[in-house]
């Protein structure tokens, strides 16, 4: 008998984590959602249980822990993966973004390193030796364009997520042999909460949805094992614009102080 497939998911209580179970359940995982609030959580499970008709034994399971608690993470994530023996998906959906740079109070920057970056590192060393003993799993990581592309004024916040792409990377590139597949995904502005308290520059309209995350994890399911896929960068349609406008002022104006030579520019 084929058994049913386990996906932990951080951050499942709500926004993309939320969406992202949603799909998953779909597809006939069993849940694991962890987020800080139990009440948040049991709503999520309320919600997907009504959605997708879940019962019984397909009810998600929820785990509450501050993922800024290194002891209370680690202790869930050996919970997990004692209760269920096997994880077939990790998807590391959790984050918190706080402005600032070198303004950031210490115990902030602190904050945001422990969120971000050292509780995803923590679900993926508890993890990945009961995938590797199956020989087979999926590790994904959010983590954010500002993980590629830093901007001014979110220093922390950047530092936090390029750390997360460079353990994805490495973790893609030591796990791979041993059937495991890691991807990093890293969206701009995602229409959640987050976004909304940030003072994002586009309409929810015109962001990226939670929903859009969910189906590009759906993508990422439907590769074959023989597929690796390091990291897929999402962006909204508004911001590539406004970038590829500003960068095309920059050159015309750049031309004009430099007329002559870039007039003689031989390519």
């Amino acid at each position: 008998m084929k058994e049913t497939p386990v996906a932990v998911v951080t951050g499942g209580s709500r926004g993309i984590g939320k969406a992202v179970a949603r799909e998953l359940a779909g597809w006939g995982y069993r849940l694991v959602l962890v987020a800080r609030s139990r009440e948040n959580l049991e709503a999520a499970r309320a919600d997907l249980a009504a959605e997708r008709s879940l019962t019984g034994a397909d009810l998600p399971d929820i785990e509450a822990v501050d993922l800024a608690d290194a002891e209370a993470v680690r202790r869930a994530a050996a919970a997990i993966a004692a209760r269920h023996g096997r994880v077939d998906l990790l998807f590391n959906g959790a984050g918190i973004s706080i402005p600032g740079s070198f303004d950031l109070d210490e115990a902030v920057f602190s904050r945001l390193l422990a969120v971000n970056l050292r509780a995803p590192f923590l679900f993926m060393r508890e993890i990945i030796p009961v995938m590797l003993r199956r020989g087979q799993g999926r590790i994904i990581n959010v983590a954010s364009r500002n993980g590629k592309v830093a901007v001014a004024g979110l220093g922390g916040y950047s530092a936090s997520k390029f750390g997360l792409m460079g353990l994805g990377e490495s973790a893609y590139r030591e796990l791979s042999a041993g059937g495991i597949s890691v991807t990093t995904i890293c969206p701009g502005w995602v229409n959640t909460d987050m976004a909304a308290g940030e003072g994002a520059s586009l309409a929810p309209e015109k962001m990226i949805q939670p929903e859009d995350i969910a189906c590009t994890v759906r993508w990422l399911l439907s590769l074959g094992t023989s597929v690796r896929v390091m990291d897929v960068l999402l962006e909204c349609a508004g911001d590539v614009e406004r970038r590829a406008s500003v960068e095309l002022a920059k050159l015309y104006a750049l031309r004009d102080r430099h007329r002559e030579e870039f007039d003689n520019l031989v390519l």
